[in-house]
């Protein structure tokens, strides 16, 4: 089967590394960034090959080896005989890459987002129209890893698969059948973990999604108290998360849990996923990564698979760094 993968940072290093890792599945990689797309196609010219070193769940360690067959900003190119197409990018770059492959979308197609969310069904809605109805569109709650890529097109590391990943289509009455074989092909891609578990509707994947609660959050509990030209040292995403962060967090995720109760009493046929706190999601994506679960501060700077996440920074004179807010 060959896959369309559209993106080209970190979680999409991984993604091509394990997927093409199975002997039935090609990926192609559309890629809209240059400096990425144009040093990955270097290194595989080269002879280099992409290497992903995994801490596996049990905490043995393993490392997959592969290279995309095709990297291309080619939208007609990379949709040529497609079976499953996956978006593994940042959110606000779904509407140029939809945009792009639209044009090539073909009835039947099926498109999985991970992350999914943050108004993936509305860009469908207005740049699909009415195809969407013949398009299966599946939105998934995260990446499937904690992970980061040291080298364009050469290394990456997964520092924590999540234990479970909840996803569902992004339209009612889509049928169950063709959703459970897209997802099916999705978890050969990714291998045993994590574990895909699948709802009849995406919005309780949308309330649920933590990335909505946990880096806003922690961008303002570390920066907004920051002066211009403040030096720091080179600060961790979560395992210097700030106390004022993690109150936030906190607030955040009680206001979208009460927001989901609400409108589900409202709409009882919404038959949603339950929806839970940001610290009970925590503990079902990473409970064996996570040293000290006593509340969210300690999980949220105790989890193991965020430890090697660092803030955007840009480095300055004496080793030290200014926040980088355009990275």
């Amino acid at each position: 089967m060959k896959v369309l993968l559209c993106g080209d940072g970190n979680g999409a290093h991984v993604f091509s590394c394990l997927a093409g890792h199975q002997e039935d599945i090609e990926v192609c990689i559309f890629s809209r960034y240059a400096p990425v797309r144009d040093k990955w196609t270097e290194v595989i010219k080269n002879g280099g090959v992409l290497k992903i070193a995994c801490t596996n769940p049990d905490g043995s360690s393993s490392e997959f080896q592969g290279n995309p067959y095709l990297i291309t900003d080619d939208a007609e190119q990379a949709m040529k005989d497609v079976g499953l197409i996956v978006f593994m990018n940042p959110a606000f770059t779904h509407n140029d890459y939809l945009t792009e492959i639209a044009p090539f979308i073909k009835p039947g197609t099926t498109l999985i987002a991970l992350p999914g969310h943050a108004g993936l069904e509305y860009a469908a809605r207005k740049i699909l129209k009415e195809k969407r109805q013949d398009v299966n569109i599946i939105a998934f709650e995260s990446l499937p890893w904690a992970c980061k890529v040291s080298e364009i097109g050469t290394f990456g590391e997964v520092f924590g698969f999540k234990k479970l990943l909840a996803g569902g289509p992004l339209q009612l009455n889509t049928p169950k059948e063709s959703t459970m074989e897209a997802v099916k092909a999705l978890q050969h891609c990714l291998g045993k973990f994590p574990e895909l578990k699948v709802t009849d509707f995406a919005f309780g994947i949308a309330m649920n999604a933590p990335n909505y609660v946990l880096h806003p959050s922690l961008m303002y509990g570390m920066w907004s108290g920051w002066t211009v030209n403040q030096l720091v040292q080179n600060l961790k995403f979560y395992a210097d998360a700030t106390e004022l962060g993690i109150e936030v967090m906190g607030k955040l995720s009680e206001e979208a849990v009460a927001v989901s109760k609400a409108l589900q009493e409202t709409c009882p046929s919404l038959n949603v996923v339950p929806i839970i706190g940001i610290y009970d999601w925590l503990l079902s994506a990473y409970d064996n990564k996570i040293a000290d679960k006593t509340n969210l501060y300690t999980a949220v700077r105790s989890n193991e698979a965020y430890a090697q996440i660092y803030h955007p920074l840009k480095s300055v004179e004496g080793g030290r760094f200014v926040p980088d807010f355009f990275f």
